[in-house]
């Protein structure tokens, strides 16, 4: 049980981190926008390349992390976050931050399908609203102090918030690499599920869940336009 918290602790610690650097971010993006000439219309095509990447990608890295393990796709998309930070910092050209939306959009979809299975994976039907109930804080915690660090850091420089969110992805990965083992799946068919009801639980948990935060950050992008 103990090692099982601290597990979930540092699983949530890391969703911390890379939703911190997404909030980083957000106060410096008008500028950055009004320094490089971009229309409205262009950033809503940046903000839709984020979101059809990570629609497209999405099955597939849920598949993936079913058949390679949860750790490897949460290691990985971390590291695909701090690259699309890194990009879109030192990017002047359109081209550059279309890749960068495009990198982000696959890092999400790499995350969060493979943290709220590697929850379910470590939790039973009777922890795992708790679970995710901190997953939620991690989340939201992350965007609310975000933003004022970001602020904060442009006052450096409007590209320091971008290379700070790099460095923090790459930080998770590496954390992850170092201190998540992969969760054991041998008792995941074990446990008996009984009616619709706590089938509808399960849907909830593992698919519309992240699909809301990640919708909401895409709110949250555009309306900073």
């Amino acid at each position: 049980m103990k090692n099982q918290k601290v597990t979930l602790g540092l699983l949530l610690m890391n969703l911390f981190i890379a939703f911190l650097g997404i909030g980083l971010v957000i106060p410096v993006l008008p500028t950055l926008m009004n320094e490089l000439g971009i229309t409205g219309t262009t950033v809503g095509y940046l903000t839709a390349a984020f979101a059809i990447a990570q629609l497209i990608i999405s099955p597939f890295a849920g598949k993936a992390a079913d058949q390679f393990g949860r750790k490897i796709m949460i290691v990985i998309g971390l590291f695909i976050f701090g690259i699309s930070e890194f990009l879109f910092g030192i990017g002047k050209e359109i081209e550059m931050l279309f890749i960068s939306r495009i990198l982000g959009g696959i890092s999400a979809a790499f995350i969060m399908p493979a943290v709220t299975a590697y929850i379910a994976d470590i939790t039973n039907l009777d922890t795992r609203p708790k679970a995710l109930g901190y997953m939620s804080a991690a989340i939201s915690t992350g965007f609310i102090i975000g933003p004022g660090i970001g602020g904060f850091l442009a006052e450096f420089g409007t590209r320091i918030p971008f290379y700070f969110a790099g460095a923090l992805g790459a930080t998770a990965a590496i954390l992850s690499i170092i201190f998540l083992t992969e969760p054991d799946r041998s008792q995941e068919n074990i446990e008996q599920v009984s009616g619709t009801k706590n089938v509808l639980k399960r849907m909830i948990a593992t698919k519309i869940f992240p699909c809301i935060y990640f919708n909401i950050y895409c709110l949250i992008w555009i309306g900073r336009f």
